[in-house]
């Protein structure tokens, strides 16, 4: 685990070595120094990313792709859903007078049986 003075330490030791040496030296040294990490910084990167993708294992920004993506699928899932509760509480709304109003004609005998196919069966 990294030692968390370790960054006030160097800005530490910078800044004596600023003293010492004069300000501009050391500024372009340090400037250079980092101008050399981040440049390793992406080779590593690039390297790990090559070794990923010959053991045919996703990047990190694949799978933060691949995460956005199945959010959006998840939301598009939920909306979805609604929709059809929705629909299916419309549907239910719009059946349950008609359900009474079949019910109302049974009980006065106005109903019409339904046909049983047994007659054709004999």
């Amino acid at each position: 685990m990294p030692d968390p003075k370790a960054p006030r330490s160097i800005l530490g030791t910078l800044g004596e070595l600023a003293k010492a040496l004069g300000e501009e030296r050391v500024i372009g040294a340090a400037g250079q120094m980092l101008k050399t990490v981040a440049r390793t910084k992406a080779t590593v990167d690039d390297n790990v990313a090559a070794l990923l993708g010959l053991a045919n294992l996703p990047s990190r920004t694949e799978v933060d792709h691949l995460r956005c993506q199945v959010e959006v699928l998840q939301a598009s899932v939920a909306g979805l859903s609604r929709k059809i509760n929705r629909l299916l509480e419309e549907t239910a709304e719009k059946a349950a007078p008609r359900s009474r109003r079949v019910a109302r004609t049974a009980a006065h005998g106005r109903g019409r049986m339904p046909s049983t196919h047994e007659e054709d069966l004999d």
